[in-house]
């Protein structure tokens, strides 16, 4: 966000005409009316302002500059009168007046045909209820209303309190329903669960109430207090304090991603689904009195960040194919036609940003998901030496490109089959085509590794190879030829354990002639099914040193089972964390973990959780500083210069009687009192 100066009366103006409620009647007693409320109340409450509702690094109680439009635990009051001048506003307490110049005790606000409206915000907890106050005079009229100002916070499973300028929410690795969420209404039992979070309120004197939470949908783009559609709600939580000096706590709630978490079986009432950088805000009322205190806390750090709870994007290119090429009747192997096979496509990413919430990453906007529905692609690759990588023994490779033959190329005794696929290149350049080189790594059984000859024409367009039309393609008897065809009439021939690092001379023609060659985004690639039906997905990774990296194919039966056996997301992991093995294939057999290689079941317990050390280990295989980034910085926002200062802030506690926090992880620096909030304006 971009911070300005306007001048002190268009803000003033500005705010009147956004906020004042319709025309006022010609003749008004003195009536002050609390958002909410169309009577003068007898009480009032307001929240302690100490979150981070712009998103800066700095806690609302020291920045220098309230936004209206994001700052929500500023209260706007109205105030009603026959008069002419103004309507003068005197606040005690831990409550102050936003004027145009900054904070103050008092201030006359304009009446403007018989209405004006006084900001106020508070700025320390109340030690007593009804120790803060409100005076509304205009002419001989007052009015006289008592004010508490309410903390309202959120506690990790330990209870230390989460900041809203440094700290973020974060969904449990847990499964849902065990005994890592406790159960009991006990507002002084820790959590063994540190990702799971219950609210505290202080609100002096009192003992037993209720909350609201809200995760709003939203990022940095969208900062406004209405902005964002509602995601998910757990309406009356109930709060509970050991006794009236202590503050009133919830149960412990559980962040979670999907539908099937949200609806886990005895818990219903402690889940709420969230997603990435999503707005989760507590909202405290209380009988009898008007107003309400609040609390907001994003899902996940600012992606400007670099520790573990900052956010992070990886990209998916999604490729639908067809059984045959469309000029041949050909349709989408998934869906009744290519709308519905483009929606199944589009609904992966919405999957993926399920499963991988746990580490803090999104996929992304579905409907802006990069999706293609292909025709199985044209022989447009040569292999030499596919599988054995043997040397030539003496022969000649004839080629058709698009129907015209090129000159024969030799294969010449003892060629490794880098050689020839260099002659073979150089032919067909000369030819006028564009030919790339890919070497493979050796299979488990091989001399040397295979290497290919994918052609394009001049343009870039795949082009149609082809034998000759009267003998072989190469007449060689030791060093194999042949061409890359993709034949979905029979499924696609998928690796074995010797093969997968290269993968198969099928697999290999359909991902290197349409793969887009971009590390930072996976390709998907939905297929009709397995040849041999071992299967339902692969993935090829870099940690096998093949030329195949990025890439993942997924039948229709992976498609069938996608909140079951969550395969698609399953493969995702093996790239993004740079491993082709299982868990559960070197140590205990753990079936709820989203790697296990077999497990299957559309339940809470099913295999869907991805550890702490896995989502370290994705940052650190596949994050922004890593040899192959596949995930880049997500929700950048405008970060304030001096916010680092704020790391250990506050260096007392905002609730009067707690006692002090534990000792901030991050090196103590001196952080500038509320009270120097003095010079805070208005930014309208």
């Amino acid at each position: 966000m971009i911070r300005r100066a306007v001048p002190a009366s268009f803000a003033l103006l500005t705010l009147l005409a956004a906020r004042a409620p319709g025309p006022a009647a010609q003749t008004v007693p003195l009536a002050v009316r609390w958002p909410g409320s169309d009577e003068t109340p007898r009480e009032a409450i307001l929240g302690l302002d100490h979150d981070d509702d712009d998103d800066n690094g700095v806690p609302d109680l020291a920045d220098t500059v309230i936004d209206p439009n994001v700052d929500d635990d500023v209260t706007l009051v109205e105030v009603r009168a026959d008069g002419a001048g103004g309507a003068r506003a005197v606040v005690t307490g831990g409550v102050r007046i936003v004027g145009l110049r900054g904070l103050a005790t008092e201030a006359v606000v304009p009446l403007s045909q018989g209405r004006a409206v006084v900001a106020v915000v508070g700025v320390e907890a109340s030690a007593r209820a009804r120790d803060a106050s409100l005076a509304i005079t205009v002419g001989s009229q007052r009015v006289d209303i008592p004010l508490t100002v309410v903390g309202v916070g959120f506690l990790r499973g330990d209870h230390a309190r989460l900041r809203g300028h440094r700290d973020a929410l974060a969904v449990s690795h847990q499964v849902t329903t065990d005994a890592t969420l406790p159960r009991e209404e006990s507002p002084t039992h820790p959590s063994p669960d540190l990702d799971n979070t219950r609210v505290e309120v202080w609100d002096p004197g009192a003992t037993r109430s209720r909350a609201l939470l809200v995760a709003s949908q939203g990022t940095a783009a969208s900062l406004g207090a209405a902005a964002g559609a509602v995601r998910g709600q757990l309406r009356d939580v109930l709060l509970l304090g050991d006794g009236a000096a202590a503050p009133m706590r919830s149960t412990w709630v559980r962040l979670v991603g999907d539908e099937v978490d949200l609806r886990a079986p005895g818990v219903q009432s402690q889940t709420l689904l969230v997603g990435l950088r999503d707005r989760v805000r507590a909202t405290y009322t209380r009988e009898g009195a008007a107003g309400s205190a609040r609390t907001d806390l994003r899902v996940g750090r600012p992606g400007n960040e670099d520790g573990p709870l900052a956010a992070r994007r990886a990209r998916w290119n999604l490729h639908v194919l067809r059984d045959r090429p469309a000029a041949q009747g050909g349709r989408p192997v998934v869906g009744d036609d290519d709308a519905a096979a483009e929606r199944i496509a589009r609904r992966q990413v919405t999957i993926s940003n399920e499963i991988y919430l746990q580490c803090l990453i999104t996929f992304g906007d579905p409907a802006q998901a990069t999706v293609r529905i292909e025709d199985p692609p044209p022989p447009t690759m040569v292999s030499i030496a596919d599988r054995d990588g043997l040397n030539a023994a003496g022969g000649v490779i004839r080629l058709r490109v698009n129907g015209r033959a090129l000159p024969p190329v030799p294969q010449r005794r003892g060629a490794t089959p880098v050689d020839t696929a260099l002659r073979l290149a150089e032919a067909v350049r000369a030819a006028g085509f564009s030919a790339r080189v890919s070497t493979n790594p050796r299979v488990d059984f091989g001399a040397a590794g295979s290497v290919e000859v994918i052609v394009r024409d001049a343009a870039g367009r795949m082009v149609t190879l082809g034998a000759p039309l009267d003998g072989p393609l190469s007449t060689d008897p030791s060093q194999r030829v042949a061409l890359g065809v993709v034949d979905l009439s029979d499924g696609v021939e998928e690796f074995n354990n010797l093969t997968s690092a290269t993968g198969t001379l099928e697999e290999r023609s359909l991902v290197k002639s349409l793969q887009d060659n971009d590390p930072g985004t996976i390709d998907l690639f939905v297929v009709n099914r397995f040849a041999r039906g071992t299967r339902i997905g692969e993935a090829f990774v870099s940690g096998d040193r093949g030329t195949l990296i990025n890439a993942l194919l997924l039948d229709r039966a992976g498609i069938a089972t996608e909140r079951e056996a969550w395969t698609q997301s399953h493969e995702a992991g093996h790239i993004l964390l740079d491993q082709p093995w299982h868990p559960d294939n070197m140590g205990p057999d753990r079936p709820w973990l989203l790697m296990d290689a077999d497990a299957s079941l559309g339940a809470v317990v099913g295999p869907k959780r991805l550890t702490s050390e896995e989502c370290a280990r994705i940052r650190d295989e596949s994050g922004v500083a890593s040899r192959r980034p596949a995930l880049q910085r997500y929700d950048l926002v405008t970060r304030d210069p001096y916010a680092d200062r704020y790391d250990a802030w506050p260096e007392r506690p905002l609730w009067p009687t707690l006692a002090p926090e534990a000792a901030s992880s991050a090196a103590p620096r001196e952080p500038a009192p509320p009270a120097q909030r003095h010079g805070l304006r208005w930014l309208d």
